[in-house]
């Protein structure tokens, strides 16, 4: 769900600077359904500090590079490497590449996969809204107070590193609804590396 904020009409200040100290302009744009010409305009506008390009993370970082070659080949997507290391995702791919750290897998077959599962979930979620939703839950985007996010259990990467089928992934018994900070830091710590 998006905030979205009708043309002239500014965001609550609160709310604002307290996403933007932790949420980069691209995820603000997700969350109030605007660009980031307007996400710019809104925080000069209420005298917060700008951040440099890449989201304030021009710096070196001190990386463990073996570290971050297992998370990559653990499957977890670039957002949550990013989240982990606390940087843009910007930064991160220029890590990558000035490393020669690429991935293995069939991304596209993954990505087929992956969405189709989630149109099977959205399906079932329809069907189960009760049995999944009993106390009728808003779903939103990360940020938003109170939200929730439907979520799969054992995860759609999980699962098709597994050769679950895409109705086993989608089915009701994998789904369940859990406030967006869980479910945000389940997506960034869930697969921790087996040393």
């Amino acid at each position: 769900m998006v905030n979205k904020i009708s043309y002239g009409a500014y965001p609550d200040k609160d709310e604002f600077a307290h996403l933007y100290k932790t949420h980069t302009q691209r995820q603000l744009c997700k969350i109030y359904g605007c660009s980031e010409l307007r996400i710019r305009k809104w925080i000069i506008y209420f005298g917060l500090e700008l951040r440099p390009q890449g989201g304030g993370n021009n710096h070196k970082f001190d990386i463990d590079i073996e570290e971050l070659k297992s998370f990559v080949e653990s499957g977890r997507t670039n957002d949550d490497i990013a989240a982990y290391y606390k940087m843009s995702v910007s930064n991160l791919n220029r890590l990558l590449k000035k490393h020669g750290v690429k991935r293995y897998y069939n991304t596209k077959e993954y990505h087929k996969y992956a969405r189709k599962v989630r149109l099977f979930t959205e399906s079932t979620y329809a069907k189960y809204i009760e049995t999944i939703n009993p106390d009728n839950h808003p779903r939103t985007l990360c940020g938003v107070e109170n939200g929730y996010q439907l979520d799969h259990i054992v995860s759609i990467r999980e699962c098709f590193d597994s050769g679950m089928s895409i109705e086993m992934c989608a089915d009701v018994s994998n789904l369940q609804m859990i406030p967006w900070e869980r479910n945000l830091q389940k997506r960034i710590f869930k697969k921790e590396i087996s040393k």
